[in-house]
């Protein structure tokens, strides 16, 4: 998602905030997952959304790390034995596989913990913004819900899990930007239903080997596809009103929508 040349900056800006210390099994645990290979979606969306209103790279690049932090707390703990219980992560063995299970509880927390220091630093809307949306109300409470075989269920998990994430991140930019209220919930919209749409495609791709669990098994493939075009038009109606260049944002949706 991010050119070479933004996905530089990210990375010094992670060496900057989390200096490499091989002496260090906990910042070693917490660089292993932050520095492996990966999409880069959420930061993606914080330098993008912040660019509509004339904001350069540079003065974006340290949200887009913290939210890297959170995302790569949210995985190493959404691979533990006692959640998803996953072997790899990004192509390697997963935090709990490389560094063991304690190591890699600590190194989420830590990554968390670290995310919510850098942002302190910026802006306390910042803050609130992303709290709402990896709180009880957004990715913890999504994961903890038991899903069952019902579309609003499903959906409400996608929403809390994922969108709410893409969401905030879409969000900071705009408040990064000093967006009006119109123009930041136009940017929060675009995010849920991207976040949607990104999750609708990875059921379809997960569909074999989880059916039980999966957007798929409740909708099935004709209404699948209806779906997703429906949260496409919302999400570029979303763009329409937005006055700067969103090209990049369209992009990525398109993107997602035809690769997930």
């Amino acid at each position: 998602m991010l050119d070479e040349t933004t996905k530089n900056l990210l990375v010094v800006e992670v060496n900057k905030l989390l200096p490499e210390n091989s002496e260090n099994k906990l910042i070693s645990a917490m660089r292993y997952v932050l520095l492996a290979p990966a999409k880069h979606i959420r930061s993606f969306l914080v330098i993008a959304s912040s660019s509509i209103f004339n904001i350069k790279v540079e003065k974006a690049i340290t949200a887009a790390a913290a939210i890297e932090f959170i995302h790569a707390y949210s995985l190493i703990h959404d691979d533990l034995p006692c959640m998803d219980n996953s072997d790899t992560r990004r192509g390697q063995p997963s935090c709990h596989k490389k560094f063991g299970e304690a190591t890699a509880v600590l190194a989420g927390d830590a990554l968390l913990t670290l995310a919510f220091e850098v942002l302190s630093l910026l802006n306390c809307e910042i803050i609130k913004v992303l709290s709402q949306a990896i709180g009880m109300k957004g990715m913890v409470g999504g994961q903890i819900l038991d899903i069952g075989a019902d579309f609003d269920k499903i959906k409400e998990i996608h929403l809390m899990k994922t969108a709410k994430l893409f969401a905030a991140s879409c969000e900071i930019g705009a408040i990064i930007g000093g967006a009006t209220d119109k123009e930041r919930e136009a940017l929060y919209n675009y995010g849920i239903n991207l976040g949607l749409i990104f999750q609708a495609k990875d059921d379809i791709e997960d569909y074999e080997q989880d059916k039980t669990n999966n957007l798929m098994s409740v909708l099935g493939k004709n209404e699948m596809e209806n779906y997703i075009d429906s949260l496409f038009k919302q999400a570029s109606d979303n763009l329409s009103t937005l006055s700067g260049n969103t090209s990049d944002l369209y992009d990525l949706l398109n993107q997602v929508k035809k690769d997930g």
